[in-house]
């Protein structure tokens, strides 16, 4: 076990002390501020554009739009936070915490915060240590950890919480879930999921050069802002209508004067995988290139979700309408990223899909914006609950 924060008790000591520790109501003034002072720092941060993204979303605006939608959700009713919240964060994605993190907080809650063993302290570790030490209020409500799988942390932890939430893939998921929770607690699991673009391509044809390299550089950020590893990162690209030649090779030319640094390991990872699907009687072609390989697909089973490796591998598949789509969504599918299409048109794709597919559709560029609404559930909702009085 590893405490980052408190720096200076034990972990008994300080699960000890958090018990102790009073709840807020939901967007308290020291907790807000805080969330300011963190947003500050975190857009300066200019060398990780996803950290950047994340102070605009604790920026005071978009904060005080969160606060104004939940008062008006529960006006006339009287809610609380639920207690205490862990938060197991993936190893992929080291930001996510935080956003779950801060709606907690927002919320009202206590919080435990594992940290995946494969982190370092990184620069928002380093920023968020460095301003707990002058919230005393917020510094009470924290503990921030990690520990090793031989550790018995999870089940301390599981059976003192009041709400229990998970993000990491399905084998963790699973995982977890074996360990008892409090009897009263809920539990929020974010597993793995599947993403994919969706392009006009009769529309896509007709952009301006300005207007496709704005269009390319949205789509850049979407895909390798983590590797193409992030859960609503497109690793499939549907076109409706024919596939574009033009987009892939100005995408490439995006890719190279974006300075991209292309790993060794990545790369032979990619190539092995794309020989691997060659062999499959649903792929139609393959097309490696350096920054990237491209896998046409003739059909879309399942499975093909599973050998996907990230770092610049896209499937490709062409559909003749847009609700051609909704046949092929599954369960483990989560976010759209479209262009070219309304909105009346996505909300029809929306209604024939007859799975538990799609949480999220956003324009290009949006794919990785986090909401309070993540995987369908409201989380603000989520973390705080309703007292009736008659």
């Amino acid at each position: 076990m590893k405490l980052f924060w408190p720096t200076s008790e034990s972990f008994e000591e300080a699960l000890s002390n958090l018990k102790k520790a009073s709840l807020n109501r939901p967007f308290d003034e020291e907790v807000l501020e805080f969330t300011q002072t963190l947003s500050k720092r975190f857009i300066r941060m200019r060398h990780l554009p996803e950290v950047v993204a994340l102070g605009y979303w604790l920026r005071k605006a978009n904060v005080k739009q969160m606060q104004s939608k939940f008062e008006n959700s529960i006006k006339g009713k009287f809610v609380r936070a639920r207690g205490l919240c862990f938060h197991i964060a993936p190893s992929n994605v080291d930001t996510i915490f935080v956003y779950s993190w801060m709606l907690s907080l927002l919320a009202g809650n206590k919080n435990i915060i594992r940290i995946s063993s494969k982190s370092e302290v990184n620069d928002v570790l380093r920023v968020i240590l460095d301003e707990l030490e002058n919230v005393e209020k917020v510094a009470k409500q924290t503990m921030i950890c990690t520990y090793g799988r031989g550790e018995n942390a999870t089940e301390i932890i599981s059976a003192a919480c009041q709400t229990r939430v998970i993000w990491g893939g399905d084998t963790t998921v699973n995982a977890i879930r074996s360990v008892p929770l409090a009897t009263l607690a809920n539990e929020l699991a974010f597993p793995d999921r599947f993403s994919l673009a969706v392009f006009n391509a009769e529309k896509l044809c007709k952009l301006s050069e300005k207007a496709l390299d704005a269009l390319l550089e949205q789509f850049y950020n979407d895909v390798f802002w983590f590797d193409q590893m992030a859960c609503s990162s497109p690793r499939l690209v549907v076109w409706v209508g024919q596939s574009s030649k033009a987009f892939w090779q100005k995408f490439e030319k995006k890719i190279m004067a974006k300075q991209y640094e292309l790993l060794a390991a990545t790369q032979v990872l990619k190539y092995t995988t794309s020989l691997q699907l060659a062999a499959e009687n649903y792929v139609g072609k393959v097309e490696p290139s350096t920054y990237f390989s491209r896998v046409q697909l003739v059909k879309l089973p399942a499975n093909v979700r599973e050998q996907h490796c990230g770092g610049g591998l896209f499937y490709e598949y062409e559909v003749n309408t847009l609700t051609d789509l909704a046949q092929v969504i599954i369960d483990k599918d989560q976010t759209i990223a479209y262009f070219g299409f309304e909105k009346s048109e996505l909300a029809q794709l929306v209604q024939i899909i007859p799975t538990r597919g799609i949480d999220r559709i956003v324009p290009i560029g949006q794919a990785l914006d986090f909401s309070g609404v993540w995987d369908g559930q409201s989380l603000l909702t989520s973390f705080t609950r309703e007292v009736v009085i008659v």
